[in-house]
């Protein structure tokens, strides 16, 4: 299962869960962004695309910005439709084996096609990311972590086409990451469960000014995956997406 948090930084909304809370369906809203927190994916995945009894689950990410919602295919089937900038899908089921993705428009026009490797027994995330040259495609390996029910797992994923290196703090230096790479995903470290600040800022060493920063609650044996990527075209114009995996 999975929790998602959004935050861009032009907005103020205050992102701290309760731990206890119920999040399949809480909603914050302001005049520039709305962040959905949900529970996915469903207790049982359909297996849309197997045909041998070994599969592994993929879902998608759209980190790409400047471009109308993708429909994507796997090996000529829809896997997913109208994924717009910032949303992630949930998993499905694959053939562990090499599968081709196909990135589109809603028109037909194909913005990319490539192979991928669907592992047997994991899972993979699909982010579909801007390039130097366009539209690309970037598999990302999701682990669960086992860092008992006192600790969870945090990693860093920058994929902002504008800000390329990258540092990110919890609760200004408790965790850190320093000049994470365009398309880097960096290990995961253990961290205590409880409430931190997370704050994405350049690796510029003449800037020290905080681009982004939201809070969240680490829970134990939860893997966290913070994606950086942009909303708009612009130098500094980034968003995060902070995503908890759990074992059902």
């Amino acid at each position: 299962m999975g929790i998602i948090y959004y935050m861009q930084n032009d907005t103020k909304t205050d992102q701290s869960p309760d731990p206890n809370q119920d999040t399949s369906e809480i909603s914050y809203t302001d005049e520039h962004w709305t962040s959905v927190i949900t529970v996915f994916p469903k207790p049982i995945i359909p297996c849309y695309f197997c045909n041998n009894s070994e599969y592994g689950l993929v879902r998608f990410l759209n980190a790409a910005i400047g471009y109308n919602p993708f429909q994507i295919f796997i090996s000529k089937q829809l896997a997913v439709n109208g994924l717009d900038n910032g949303d992630m899908s949930q998993y499905g089921r694959v053939s562990a084996n090499m599968q081709t993705v196909t990135v589109e428009d809603v028109n037909g026009y194909v913005y990319i096609e490539k192979q991928i490797e669907v592992p047997v027994g994991q899972a993979i995330t699909v982010a579909v990311i801007n390039s130097d040259s366009g539209v690309d495609i970037m598999e990302i390996m999701d682990r669960y972590c086992n860092g008992g029910i006192n600790s969870g797992c945090f990693r860093v994923c920058n994929l902002s086409i504008t800000n390329r290196k990258v540092n990110v703090f919890l609760n200004e230096g408790v965790l850190t990451f320093l000049e994470v790479d365009y398309k880097e995903v960096t290990g995961f470290k253990y961290q205590k469960t409880g409430f931190y600040l997370v704050s994405v800022m350049n690796s510029n060493a003449q800037s020290e000014n905080v681009l982004l920063s939201s809070n969240i609650y680490i829970r134990g044996n939860a893997s966290y995956t913070l994606y950086v990527f942009n909303w708009s075209n612009t130098m500094n114009a980034i968003r995060i997406l902070i995503v908890e995996d759990r074992k059902n």
